[in-house]
């Protein structure tokens, strides 16, 4: 038995963890202190300037030739080719994906990680060397490939050559002051070319914060956008007039979403919002407990005595009829794996519970009668029956494979509710900017069953599709393994499934015998 506060020996192959006073001695001077402090810079600034020719070099290996193979359909569409950075005009358009996989972040922070590198290397190869010696930091070099990056390469070279040479003891504000001015100087129509950029890259986007609120930032021309600031705070100020004592800021907010969505306004066409909820439905409930955790449901088969507990449970949330355009869909997942089994409206649960409208057609209640006889027969048979159930519904089960190459509603319902998003590593495209893609090529007698598919943005469907040098591998199991053409492999697999790793089989100590020096 350990003594309680006495840390344990560690474990043969177990990775020992360096503390902050093994690195600094809290007896140093505190003139050394400052002197890490810089050396420290300098060896950022070092390694993010040698970070950038290595990326750069390997963007000049996959030149825009590539391309050609994609033809008029594998191309990037013009969303995608109005947001491409003029440096990557040379480059391979599945090139940040690739640096996306590699470095294990998003699309957009590779995007700009690309371009930067092949300005600091070409045009910017002054600032480059700055930074290389350590002279300047990697702060103060984003600065001026934010100004420099669209000018011309004998702007470039002048603001350069002007503001280098003092860029090391000048704080960051005052450098990029200096950069304008030169900049303005040099190049008079600078200014207003780049607020035409910018205005033709405007955008509307997410940004989560704490505590599960969300930021909706609108991008716009400066003026128009203080006006919209101005108008949202005089709606505010009127709500508080009217006696809502709740904080200015909070009525701003809701201001300004109801000035969007405008709830009270019912002359307009109308505008569905879809919102894809996953939840466990014991977690739902009012009277939940802390540890709530699913309701059991082994194996791929759901029976009908579990379809109606989960009738049950719908009715304890009052959960009425969906709006108009909308639907209730209830994802059941097997509680071990998080695998999605099967998913159904409500009619559907209903139906498989044994609870549904009995059809009075001869013809159409022998045929279903039939059909619900011979799943009996399957599971009487040592097939996989109806856990638990009395045997009066069909129960659920994953829709089944079809001979089209179009997936059924029925799949594409599951799998959209399976993968939430794009399977691609480090893509987050929300469902319904995707694709349903086949793992295993339905040319290539790949079947279209929902294990052998999965969601794909159009962009990530191009590049399996088209691009040279890449692997897409859907498993069994789910997963997804994408290779890279500079052989990196990232796996994903669907949103909430676990796969626990394979144990060792009992016989594995017998082959080779622990060794009795390391017990």
């Amino acid at each position: 038995m350990e003594d309680e506060g006495v840390p344990r020996p560690p474990e043969a192959g177990e990775p020992l963890p360096v503390l902050p006073s093994e690195v600094v001695s809290p007896q140093i001077g505190e003139f050394e202190l400052v002197c890490d402090i810089w050396s420290a810079d300098a060896h950022m600034a070092r390694e993010h300037a040698r970070q950038a020719a290595t990326i750069a070099e390997l963007a000049r290996r996959r030149s825009a030739e590539r391309d050609t193979a994609f033809g008029a359909r594998g191309g990037p569409g013009p969303d995608s080719r109005a947001m491409r950075p003029a440096a990557l005009a040379g480059v391979s358009d599945d090139f940040v994906s690739e640096l996306a996989l590699i470095r294990h972040c998003s699309e957009a922070e590779a995007g700009r990680l690309a371009a930067e590198s092949l300005l600091l290397t070409t045009k910017l190869a002054a600032t480059w060397s700055e930074l290389y010696a350590g002279r300047l930091t990697v702060r103060k070099a984003r600065i001026l490939l934010d100004l420099l990056g669209d000018a011309d390469d004998g702007v470039a070279a002048g603001v350069q050559a002007r503001v280098l040479p003092g860029a090391e003891n000048c704080p960051p504000g005052r450098l990029g002051d200096r950069a304008r001015y030169h900049l303005y100087r040099l190049d008079a129509d600078a200014k207003e070319r780049r607020r035409k950029e910018a205005e033709c890259k405007a955008d509307v986007h997410v940004e989560r914060t704490a505590d599960d609120l969300g930021r909706l930032v609108v991008e716009g021309p400066l003026p128009a956008v203080h006006a919209a600031r101005d108008a949202v705070d005089q709606y505010a100020r009127s709500m508080r007039a009217d006696g809502d004592d709740r904080p200015i800021g909070v009525l701003r907010s809701t201001a300004a979403l109801d000035l969007i969505l405008r709830p009270w306004n019912t002359s307009r066409p109308p505008v569905t919002a879809h919102l894809h909820i996953h939840a466990a439905l014991p977690s739902l409930r009012a009277d939940a407990s802390a540890g709530a955790a699913p309701a059991e449901m082994d194996g791929q088969w759901i029976s009908a005595a579990q379809c109606r507990e989960l009738l049950h449970s719908l009715d304890m949330l009052n959960l009425g009829s969906a709006p108009a355009g909308g639907s209730v869909h209830v994802a059941i997942d097997d509680p071990a794996t998080g695998e999605t089994i099967a998913v159904a409206t409500r009619a559907e649960l209903r139906r498989a519970a044994g609870r549904g409208r009995r059809i009075r057609r001869r013809g159409r209640e022998k045929s279903s009668r039939a059909a619900v006889g011979t799943e009996r027969d399957a599971g009487a048979a040592g097939g996989t029956p109806p856990a638990g159930g009395t045997g009066d519904g069909p129960g659920l089960r994953p829709p089944p494979p079809t001979g089209r190459y179009r997936p059924t509603a029925a799949q594409r319902r599951l799998v959209t509710a399976r993968d939430r998003h794009c399977r691609m590593p480090g893509c987050r495209r929300r469902p319904g900017r995707y694709d349903i893609d086949h793992g295993q090529a339905f040319a290539a007698g790949g079947p279209t069953a929902c294990w052998n598919l999965c969601c794909l943005c159009r962009r990530h469907h191009r590049i399996k599709t088209f691009a040279r040098g890449w692997s897409f591998t859907l498993l069994p199991d789910g997963r997804l393994v994408v290779s890279t053409p500079s052989g990196v492999s990232r796996t994903t697999r669907p949103s909430g499934w676990c796969h626990d790793p394979e144990p060792d089989p009992p016989w594995l100590d017998d082959l080779s015998p622990p060794d009795p020096l390391r017990m």
